[in-house]
């Protein structure tokens, strides 16, 4: 088994103990990876980006870690969350936005499109000054997040007693994928609940709308009482009604007057409806 000494470079380690240690690790990681499964429907995702950032430092024995997500023009970087320990030792105040091109070391996991160790890394001569209040660097790990062929977020890890190798690599993008798989699928979540959201608010407004609609409308329905002789029709007053007067007042008809042919023979003898060149009667 290999792993790396303070300069990054390959030697050689206790396999027996590594292998124990690695099996302790690889059950402590699944449990860690199923764990942050469970959270996703009661988590935010600000939380689950959280505990995942704080499970990957925990996991590598490391000190600090940081969590950033890469825009989609690939050119800039934008800061989510530092671990739980590093909030407590990093004072200083950074900008959460800036261009990947002036970001330091830690960004070459981005230029290299590859997990990067720098074991030692106060002798790497392109590290850039830290800014006050920075927690200090000492070794630093930081693994890319693709989907579809591009970086989407950078995990990264820091500050390990004992040199990182690629235990601690295959670890560390192991939980950095996994988090980002909760971050898709948190995502999609809130977009449909947005979505039915929108949709449930819309069906509320049609429905007072057709609310609204409905009480103009007005409707005759069940028994109506009406005279056998002369048809009026009895009110709910008890008072009686032209027929067409109840109806305007209970309903949205309005009337227009003829004469039927039967009414035309009883009032109007002689004339004829069905000859429109009959004489109107006197």
């Amino acid at each position: 088994m290999m792993g790396r000494n303070d300069s990054g470079q390959p030697q050689a380690s206790g396999g027996a103990d590594h292998r124990r240690l690695s099996a302790e690790h690889a059950h402590d990681a699944l449990h860690t990876t199923l764990n942050l499964l469970q959270m996703v429907d009661a988590s935010s995702l600000d939380d689950l980006i959280q505990q995942g950032l704080d499970d990957s430092v925990r996991l590598t024995d490391s000190r600090i870690g940081y969590f950033h997500f890469v825009n989609a023009d690939q050119a800039t970087i934008r800061l989510h969350t530092w671990s739980t320990g590093t909030k407590k030792i990093c004072t200083t105040v950074e900008a959460t936005h800036y261009p990947i091109a002036q970001a330091g070391i830690w960004v070459d996991c981005v230029h290299r499109r590859e997990p990067v160790i720098h074991n030692d890394y106060a002798s790497e001569p392109h590290r850039k000054g830290l800014p006050q209040g920075h927690a200090t660097v000492l070794r630093d790990l930081g693994v890319p997040v693709f989907e579809d062929g591009q970086i989407v977020a950078v995990l990264g890890v820091g500050n390990k007693e004992a040199p990182y190798d690629q235990y601690d690599v295959d670890l560390t993008q192991l939980l950095a994928n996994t988090v980002w798989s909760i971050v898709h699928r948190k995502r999609v979540q809130e977009h449909l609940r947005e979505q039915v959201a929108a949709r449930t608010a819309e069906l509320e407004q049609r429905n007072l709308e057709l609310q609204e609609a409905l009480k103009d409308v007005q409707v005759l329905s069940g028994i109506v009482p009406i005279c056998s002789y002369c048809k009026q029709i009895r009110d709910d007053q008890g008072y009686w009604n032209h027929l067409e007067s109840y109806l305007s007042a209970h309903s949205d008809a309005r009337f227009s007057h003829g004469i039927c042919p039967t009414c035309a023979a009883k009032e109007f003898p002689g004339w004829r409806l069905d000859d429109p060149d009959a004489p109107a009667p006197e």
